[in-house]
């Protein structure tokens, strides 16, 4: 795959995904993204994308909590 910026090669990789919702900042560990090993842009799938907001809008239990919830993909089915 190429990315859209740059036209850079992309690869598979886990990210930490970091989402603003009403007031609180929430980060998500272990999220598949395409990312480009040029620019770095990062590309997450429609259906990464739908788990992500079902996530964010359903607020589970965080994994852990430090000034911020941090939250583990890998762990949401």
């Amino acid at each position: 795959m190429r990315c859209a910026v740059c036209k850079g090669p992309t690869e598979n990789r886990l990210i930490t995904y970091i989402q603003e919702y009403k007031t609180k900042v929430i980060i998500i560990e272990n999220v598949p993204a395409e990312v480009c090993g040029q620019c770095g842009e990062k590309l997450l799938h429609p259906e990464i994308a739908k788990r992500i907001q079902k996530l964010v809008w359903e607020s589970p239990t965080p994994k852990r909590k430090d000034s911020v919830p941090v939250y583990d993909l890998a762990d949401v089915a």
